[in-house]
C-alpha cells in the first residue's frame, strides 16, 4: 500500500504532498490493480512487488521537469496499465489525460478503474495512435513503448501547435537522441536523470523535445 514512507519519498524527492483523497485513490487503485493483475496479465509477478518504487514514482517523476504543471490536456500513449497516466489523473484531477492504447486488455483494466475511483478527467482511447482521431494535447507523454522517433512520428499530429513531448526512458538515450537528430536536424532535447527509489542503481530520464 501507499504507506508513510512510500508519502515521505514523494515529498523529499518530487515535492509531492500527497493529500488524504488522493492516498486513499491511490491505495484504492493498487489494491484494483494487484487483483486485477492476478487473473490479467499487466505486469509480471516480480513488478508487482515494486509496484510504487519502479511504477508510481516513475510516473510521478515527470514533477522534476519544472514544466509539467503548465499542462491541462495530457496524451499518454501506449499507456499499458495506467503508467503514467492513470497514476497522473489520480494525483493531478484538474488536469485531463487521455490514456491512449492499441491492446484491448489493457484498455478493458482502464475502463474499469476510471469507473471505480471516478476518474472524470480520465478519458480512454481504444486505437493506435496513428489512426487515431487529432487529440490536440498541450503535453504527449510516453513510457515503456518503443523507440522514441517511432513513437513521435506516430503521435506527432495529436500535440497543440504550442504543445510538446516527453519520452521516459532508461538507457540507450543518446543513441536514440543521435537517430532523431539525423531525421529532424534541428531537434533540441532536454534530458533530465534521476533515480528510482530501489536498492539497486536504477537510472532512468526524462526526454522532453524542446520546441
Amino acid at each position: 500500500m501507499i504507506n508513510q514512507n512510500n508519502i515521505e519519498i514523494l515529498k523529499n524527492e518530487l515535492n509531492f504532498n500527497t493529500n488524504d483523497k488522493t492516498k486513499e485513490k491511490l491505495n484504492l487503485w493498487e489494491d484494483f490493480f494487484v487483483e486485477y493483475n492476478s487473473h490479467t496479465n499487466l505486469m509480471s509477478k516480480k513488478d508487482v512487488d515494486v509496484l510504487f518504487e519502479k511504477h508510481v514514482f516513475d510516473s510521478l517523476a515527470i514533477l522534476k521537469w519544472k514544466k509539467f504543471k503548465n499542462f491541462r490536456r495530457i496524451l499518454d500513449v501506449g499507456t499499458g496499465g495506467g503508467f503514467p497516466g492513470v497514476i497522473l489523473a489520480i494525483c493531478f484531477p484538474s488536469v485531463e489525460i487521455i490514456a491512449n492504447d492499441s491492446r484491448i486488455k489493457k484498455i478493458n483494466f482502464i475502463k474499469e478503474i476510471k469507473e471505480k475511483l471516478k476518474l472524470e478527467n480520465l478519458s480512454v482511447l481504444y486505437s493506435r495512435i496513428e489512426d487515431a482521431p487529432k487529440q490536440n494535447a498541450d503535453l504527449i507523454v510516453s513510457r515503456a513503448v518503443g523507440k522514441m522517433i517511432n513513437v513521435y512520428e506516430d503521435s506527432k499530429k495529436h500535440i497543440s501547435s504550442k504543445g510538446s513531448f516527453l519520452i521516459y526512458k532508461s538507457k540507450l538515450k543518446d543513441e536514440e537522441m543521435q537517430t532523431f537528430k539525423a531525421k529532424y536536424k534541428d531537434a533540441k532535447f532536454e534530458v533530465i536523470p534521476y533515480k528510482l527509489p530501489l536498492k539497486e542503481n536504477y537510472e532512468r530520464n526524462l526526454i522532453i523535445l524542446k520546441s
